[in-house]
């Protein structure tokens, strides 16, 4: 199912989109958007392929991932004092205006000190302190601080103790290593797994790629009338209030801040750039549909029994429900609508043109 459509599916399914979900069920297709495409040359839309290829150096970048994320880690025993590129094993709490801050402490960390992991002044105020001792580092969060834009070039305080000073040692890739901590038994087999999934993911990423571009490309190139700005705007709440309620569970389950849960989820640095990110999707959304209304009618599209009574068990296996749950929950005519738009925006991406890749 395409993202436009999984989002349409899950707002409704959270009773947010339509204020009529649920109730009895509705033979006619319900009431569509205000204003249309005008025309839409729907057919051999153009679109630039992503490369699926899969190269040796990218099979080989994985593999010493792998070998690398088994490294040994013995302490140093011959001296006791931190020096850059350490690996140090430490104990720490953060302190802004003599209060301990929330997400600011933990302990049993490893930090590579000049790996610039930690914020400005961490890592370099810890050279020179010794195995055992607990010392003061000062450290400024960067402006603006994603994680939480509060802390944004604010100046904090780390008490620090070191526990040990590490030194990698990396280990051999053998059939051995490879049995002992993967589900493989060679380094063949492992190898030949590693370059199966970089395809999967590579292909899936082409699809998803392939219908992002010719739908954006699609939507540049025709021409609307009568769009409703009340259209777009429902659309905007509708996803406003359910991403809401998502960042509310990341929250409460994780410990997300909301700037956290934006910057995860949207790339957003601040609410004013998620806010304008969520109007430029709604405005995406009901360009979109107008669009598949267009094909709809064009291609005098229709739905059969056995149609609907498949996409009825896609969707309801892909949001974890029965059938019997999703129509409570969500009219027929909607459900019928969506796979129709389904169908619609299938027959676009099937007769798209690849261009540009040799």
């Amino acid at each position: 199912m395409r993202k436009g459509l999984q989002r349409t599916l899950a707002l409704l399914l959270t009773g947010v989109l339509l204020a009529s979900c649920g109730g009895k069920k509705e033979e006619e297709l319900p009431e569509r958007l205000s204003g249309s495409a005008v025309e839409a040359h729907y057919k051999g839309v153009e679109y630039e392929p992503y490369n699926t290829e899969v190269t040796q150096e990218e099979i080989q970048a994985r593999i010493d991932s792998f070998v690398d994320s088994m490294a040994l880690y013995p302490e140093v025993t011959d001296r006791d004092d931190v020096r850059d590129g350490d690996i140090v094993n430490i104990d720490y709490t953060g302190y802004m205006d003599g209060e301990a801050f929330e997400n600011g402490s933990d302990q049993g960390f490893d930090l590579t000190i000049g790996s610039g992991r930690f914020i400005s002044g961490f890592e370099s105020g810890l050279i020179g302190a010794k195995v055992g001792e607990t010392v003061d580092v000062e450290a400024t969060f960067p402006d603006p601080y994603p994680n939480n834009l509060d802390f944004s070039g604010k100046k904090a305080v780390f008490t620090v103790k070191v526990n040990a000073i590490k030194q990698k040692q990396a280990v051999e890739l053998t059939d051995e290593l490879v049995a002992a901590n993967t589900d493989y038994t060679t380094v063949a087999d492992y190898r030949e797994y590693i370059e199966t999934s970089l395809r999967t993911q590579k292909e899936n990423y082409a699809k998803s790629s392939k219908e992002s571009l010719v739908m954006k490309n699609l939507i540049e190139n025709t021409e609307f009338t009568g769009i409703a700005q009340e259209d777009i705007d429902s659309y905007y709440e509708s996803s406003r209030s359910y991403y809401s309620n998502l960042a509310q569970v990341y929250e409460s389950t994780y410990g997300y801040s909301f700037s956290m849960f934006i910057l995860y989820f949207f790339g957003c640095s601040s609410e004013e750039e998620y806010e304008n990110l969520l109007r430029e999707q709604a405005e995406f959304e009901v360009k979109r549909t107008l669009i598949l209304y267009y094909v709809m009618d064009k291609e005098d599209l229709t739905l059969t029994d056995e149609e609907y009574e498949e996409a009825l068990q896609r969707y309801a296996t892909q949001y974890n429900v029965t059938v019997e749950e999703l129509i409570k929950q969500v009219e027929e005519s909607k459900i019928r609508m969506l796979a129709l738009q389904e169908k619609a925006e299938q027959l676009i991406y099937d007769s798209a043109m690849a261009v540009g890749l040799e």
